[in-house]
């Protein structure tokens, strides 16, 4: 049953990339306030970082080019993290801390971070 849940989870999100015409295309942000909030309160923090660098627990969230449907998929339906049903976290709860999360910035590349250079 296990596995069965994680292949249905891969195959929805594959076809939900495939399904659409512009598959990594943004929707437009709106104010981010009440999704960082969220992700605050549902504590998405402790495994993904403050800023979605991801940590110990949990991957990195930015930068991803993935459209809502699949984020959503990865958090409703999934085995990598605790899955939150609609009952514990809203659509529009989730939306909001997508939202928040494609908002955050890119990190700076590694040949631009002084404290890496040895020269």
């Amino acid at each position: 049953m296990h596995r069965l849940r994680l292949y249905f989870s891969i195959t929805l999100l594959t076809l939900a990339a495939l399904a659409s015409d512009t598959p990594f295309a943004q929707e437009p942000m709106a104010d981010v306030s009440s999704g960082k909030a969220l992700y605050d309160t549902f504590q998405c923090w402790q495994c993904h970082g403050y800023e979605g660098q991801g940590g110990r627990s949990g991957p990195r969230l930015v930068p991803s080019s993935y459209p809502y449907v699949v984020f959503n998929q990865v958090v409703r339906y999934t085995n990598l993290m605790p899955a939150y049903s609609p009952n514990e976290l809203s659509d529009a709860q989730l939306k909001k801390i997508y939202e928040f999360v494609q908002s955050l910035p890119k990190p700076s590349a590694l040949e631009d971070v002084s404290k890496l250079k040895f020269d």
